[in-house]
């Protein structure tokens, strides 16, 4: 499956919003332009929009990166200037009707890696008022009844995603650094799971990813790891060959009951080291509503208008 299919098939199975998505992606490149990501409705629209985050690219001379969402002119960012050491380079776009990212190069390129964070989210009235996005009868009478519009006018809301969830997750991160030992070739290799119980006051998150793609790795090993959220199994099947150990690259993926996560290849490989941070919180009223649970009504108008409740 194309990577653009893939990404379009996960944005579209986000279920607890606002989640993280990260999108790793290694191909050779031809001579001009490659189109990596092609996005448009209805896996994006006003309603679920996306917004870009962070980037991970491999410095190269040769190599433009192109990126346009909606209607705005395309960005354009030399990739010889983003060998950053031990950083991610923001790149925050919104995009509502349509997301294209075109990696242009000037000759061949082997083993070209990157990595994009993109924000999959359910927009609160503040963040539709500062976006200029459409809001219903009820988006209206709800800003005027919290004065939401006023909040946005003065700078107040609505809060920056990071900042929202600092706010709201309750609890502890743990990272765990393992070495997977033996990987059978077509087989996925269970690393870890971890399961909670029905009706529990808590959930978990992951909310980083990275491994070794040194010691050998090549692209067409197609080493990847595999997450399973729940019932979604391998909900993201994550390319290892893109990776780097140097960098945890951030993610934002709740789970209710279970998060579990293997390594895949379509090689017999040893000694694979992985690494990953999964958070462990309470579940507030506020997160049940968030997530589309039953919760009061004060909750869900909260989240719906964007508010500390």
């Amino acid at each position: 499956m194309a990577i653009q299919d893939e990404l379009a098939t996960v944005i579209r199975k986000a279920r607890y919003l606002p989640e993280l998505l990260p999108l790793f992606h290694a191909q050779n490149l031809a001579t001009g332009d490659n189109p990596i990501i092609t996005l448009g409705s209805p896996t994006i629209s006003p309603d679920i929009p996306i917004l870009t985050d962070k980037l991970s690219a491999t410095p190269d001379a040769t190599v433009l990166l192109k990126l346009k969402a909606d209607k705005e002119a395309a960005h354009k960012a030399e990739t010889v200037s983003l060998d950053v050491m031990g950083e991610l380079t923001p790149l925050e776009f919104l995009a509502t009707k349509s997301l294209s990212l075109v990696l242009n190069a000037d000759a061949p390129v082997s083993d070209y890696k990157m990595y994009l964070g993109i924000w999959v989210v359910r927009p609160s009235i503040a963040q539709r008022i500062l976006w200029g996005l459409p809001l219903t009868p009820e988006h209206e009478a709800l800003s005027r009844k919290r004065g939401v519009r006023d909040s946005v006018v003065k700078g107040i809301l609505p809060f920056p995603i990071s900042y929202q969830i600092e706010r709201e997750c309750m609890g502890f991160k743990r990272t765990y650094a393992e070495i997977v030992a033996a990987v059978t070739s077509g087989q996925a290799t269970q690393i870890i799971v971890l399961s909670l119980p029905e009706s529990s006051d808590e959930f978990l998150v992951l909310e980083s990813v990275t491994a070794d793609s040194g010691a050998g790795l090549t692209l067409a090993n197609n080493a990847q790891i595999y997450v399973t959220r729940d019932d979604d199994t391998n909900y993201l099947k994550l390319p290892v060959f893109p990776m780097d150990k140097a960098y945890d690259f951030p993610a934002f993926i709740p789970a209710l009951h279970k998060l579990e996560i293997s390594y895949y290849a379509d090689a017999n490989l040893t000694n694979r080291y992985v690494r990953f941070t999964i958070g462990r919180y309470k579940l507030t009223d506020i997160l049940r509503a968030r997530f589309g649970l039953e919760a009061t009504q004060e909750a869900r108008e909260s989240t719906l208008c964007g508010v500390v409740p």
